[in-house]
């Protein structure tokens, strides 16, 4: 840790402490709700919304000294003013009076916060996607504003530098470089490499293309940041959108191709899935701006969108107490994204029928839901689909001996026959599945193989092994966990490695891996996704 870093730290304290006294602010104040990002805090004040950009560097971005986080705030409020009404009210100072410190106030000057009017966060595309209230039509006069926006977004030979190569692959490579540390800890290896390879290889056989882009005025200065969460929804009809927090502090990162700023938004949507919501406002953009390209380019961007959004919760899990709930889920958002950056890079050469298997405990789960968000295909667990028959909630959390209640041999045959009709119906349609559960009966490793065989898809068994203490450990861990599916425990692995053994007896025709779950989940998850055969989709 650097002194910048201890500075940086004391003075988000003190900021942090200071404006969430009522008393900090002009006006009579009830609550204070407090949002932080890496590089932001948000103090979320009666009607209105005060935000204070932290004293950092990262290269990309300067707020080392007051007086840059004074014209970033000035910059913030002007930018924005070309995709918002009445929203973005100022730069205002934060003084101090006495020992305290006070907002819009006279004083010497500490920081400068830019002033907002508040927004409904239940009105943004986020929440509505959530809760299943974004209708088509919404997303289509979306596309239409951002459409017309960019028709007449400023341009200039200064802002075509954006849109070479040589400046995409500058910010494909900083992202590189700077997610590396996570590699192990986030990101598998391949994931890395693939963005790498795959990004250089896209720019360095279309040429052409990004040449025409500049040529046709396709690269604008534009938001640089669309996402769900920015985009609130005032007016249905006629349909009113407010676009906040663009990109104010990188020109570089706020100009580019129309096709990288859409990405954005369409690589969210496919986040939170809604790939139809993505495709539609691409396809609907692309008809509006005369552009037959885009589609191609808003796939070949979102992968670096993706990465993008990996990074910044990368940033924000450094920050974080690795025994914090926060750091988990911050994680997780991390791990998500990296994963779709990659199911925009490869898919599987032919339909997989991908089993995922091995004794309880030993990290099936946690790697079946990577593998087939890497993928981009259907998982299926046992745990669910158990409970699902049962109908019983996925949570319940209830010790029972090995082998009774919903764990019997009978309802065990109807979780197996159940999952393997699941798998049927996705290869059917020629897609590949994976299917998430022990296996140890041999009975339904070859009724996987065989169902794979029925549809001309290729079985593949990916068995996880893991020392017993560290098996132990999990399952001790995971018996607190919430929203834990699974209720195994460590008598039950005890006795399904008395019954079954350690390892699995190979199966002709069955593809048969086995891992070390030991090691943190992205090397085993580089492991899997060298063995597979796949393709590369760009």
């Amino acid at each position: 840790m650097t002194v910048q870093d201890d500075l940086s730290r004391a003075h988000r304290a003190l900021i942090l402490s200071e404006l969430s006294r009522p008393e900090a602010y002009p006006f009579p104040v009830d609550r204070i709700d407090v949002e932080e990002t890496h590089i932001s805090l948000v103090f979320l004040v009666g009607d209105y919304a005060y935000k204070v950009k932290k004293p950092v560097n990262f290269g990309f971005l300067d707020f080392s000294t007051l007086e840059r986080r004074r014209f970033f705030c000035e910059q913030e409020v002007l930018l924005n003013q070309r995709l918002t009404d009445g929203v973005y009210l100022g730069v205002v100072p934060i003084a101090r009076v006495g020992s305290h410190l006070r907002v819009e106030a006279e004083g010497e000057i500490v920081e400068y916060a830019v002033k907002m009017r508040r927004l409904d966060f239940e009105q943004t595309l986020l929440r509505r996607v959530q809760r299943g209230s974004l209708p088509m039509e919404l997303v289509s006069a979306l596309a239409d504003r951002l459409a017309a926006f960019y028709r007449t977004a400023a341009r200039s030979p200064e802002i075509d530098q954006w849109g070479t190569p040589e400046a995409i692959w500058f910010n494909i490579r900083e992202n590189l470089e700077q997610t590396e540390p996570f590699i192990g800890v986030v990101l598998a290896p391949i994931q890395h490499r693939w963005i790498a390879s795959i990004s250089e290889r896209f720019l360095r056989e279309r040429l052409d293309l990004f040449q025409r882009r500049i040529t046709e005025g396709r690269i604008v200065e534009g938001h640089g940041d669309l996402h769900l969460a920015h985009i609130f929804v005032e007016s249905e009809s006629p349909p009113r959108f407010q676009i906040v927090d663009c990109i104010e502090f990188n020109p570089r990162l706020r100009c580019g191709d129309v096709a990288v700023d859409l990405a954005f938004l369409s690589m969210d949507f496919d986040h939170h899935g809604r790939s139809d919501f993505a495709r539609w406002l691409t396809l609907r953009a692309s008809d509006a701006l005369d552009d037959p390209e885009l589609p191609l380019l808003v796939h070949f961007y979102s992968v670096y969108r993706a990465h993008v959004r990996n990074k910044v919760n990368c940033f924000r899990l450094a920050e974080l107490a690795p025994e914090s709930d926060e750091f988990s889920a911050v994680r997780t958002q991390a791990e998500r994204y990296i994963d779709l950056a990659t199911s925009y890079l490869v898919e599987p050469a032919e339909p997989l029928l991908l089993l995922i298997g091995g004794l309880s405990g030993t990290g099936k789960s946690a790697l079946a839901r990577r593998l087939a968000r890497c993928l981009g295909i259907a998982l299926y667990s046992s745990d669910i689909v158990r409970k699902e028959l049962a109908g019983v909630p996925v949570e319940r959390r209830v010790e029972v001996p090995y082998g009774t209640d919903i764990y019997g041999p009978e309802f065990t045959r109807a979780t197996y026959r159940a999952l393997l009709e699941r798998a049927a119906a996705e290869l059917a349609t020629g897609r590949s599945v994976v299917l998430d559960a022990t296996f140890l009966d041999r009975e339904w490793r070859e009724a996987a193989r065989a169902l794979a065989t029925r549809y001309s898809a290729r079985p593949m068994l990916v068995e996880c092994c893991c020392p017993a203490e560290i098996v132990e450990e999990r399952l001790r861990y995971r018996a607190h966990e919430p929203g834990q599916a699974s209720e195994a425990t460590w008598p039950i692995y005890l006795e399904q490695r008395a019954r079954y053994g350690e390892t699995m007896e190979p199966i002709a025709g069955l593809a048969h891996l086995t891992v070390d779950t030991a090691q943190p989940l992205p090397f085993v998850l580089d492991v899997v996704l060298t063995w597979l055969p796949l393709r590369e989709r760009l």
